[in-house]
């Protein structure tokens, strides 16, 4: 397994409290094995209580005490960028997760700010490895110029960092998936309380590894090999 496997498959060890043998974790290929093997090391924590739909209602709940937006508003494909409200969206946003007890999913930048950011992110980056790259074969530079990458990739973070305030955009673009997102995030403790289902299990599964691998959701389904067709080393 690679690097973003073993990553991949520790985040799951710990989400859902279990240890996969290195020999079991070497026979995953697909994601569907994967499904199979978080199973198989679930025994007496199956539940038929459906989490999501619970977690739904609390949320529905939280929202309408702190928000006063009407449950009848709060409905599946209602987008979360119009349940929080957008003054002062970042200390309400984290009230909100602290008066639930919720980890709730990342806030992310604007468009235009995401872009700026990605733009300064590429021209420090690839800028740097080229003028490393021109400085040493051409100018008989030492090898210790490629610092000049790391540079351009320490001042990416430095923005990022920087513009952690601009952070203001909830990316689900519907309720549903920013349930399914929190209830990834939050999986731990609510197995703990409550146990698990198979249908749910692969749900959280399927966050982890898009999350990590930087996929979309939609791509991970259990036929795709894990290495071949997702990408994942």
């Amino acid at each position: 397994m690679g690097m973003d496997s073993i990553e991949i498959l520790m985040k799951v060890e710990d989400t859902f409290c279990i240890k996969v043998p290195d020999r079991e974790a070497e026979r995953i290929l697909t994601v569907g094995d994967f499904h199979d093997a978080v199973w198989r090391h679930l025994s007496g924590k199956y539940s038929k209580r459906c989490k999501s739909q619970g977690l739904f209602y609390k949320l529905r709940k939280s929202v309408e005490e702190t928000f006063s937006f009407s449950h009848q508003r709060f409905l599946l494909d209602t987008p979360p960028n119009e349940v929080f409200p957008k003054q002062n969206r970042r200390p309400s946003y984290f009230a909100f997760a602290q008066s639930t007890n919720l980890t709730l999913p990342s806030l992310v930048l604007t468009r235009p700010w995401a872009i700026l950011l990605n733009t300064f992110g590429f021209i420090a980056i690839l800028g740097g490895f080229i003028t490393s790259v021109i400085l040493i074969n051409f100018f008989d530079y030492t090898k210790w110029t490629l610092l000049i990458v790391v540079l351009g990739v320490a001042l990416t973070i430095w923005l990022s960092n920087l513009l952690e305030p601009k952070r203001t955009i909830i990316e689900a673009s519907t309720i549903k998936a920013f349930t399914e997102q929190t209830l990834a995030l939050n999986y731990a403790s609510l197995m703990t309380e409550q146990g698990t289902n198979r249908r749910e299990m692969e749900m959280v599964v399927n966050h982890i590894i898009a999350d990590i691998a930087g996929l979309d959701l939609e791509e991970v389904t259990p036929e795709k090999e894990i290495a071949d067709d997702l990408g994942i080393d």
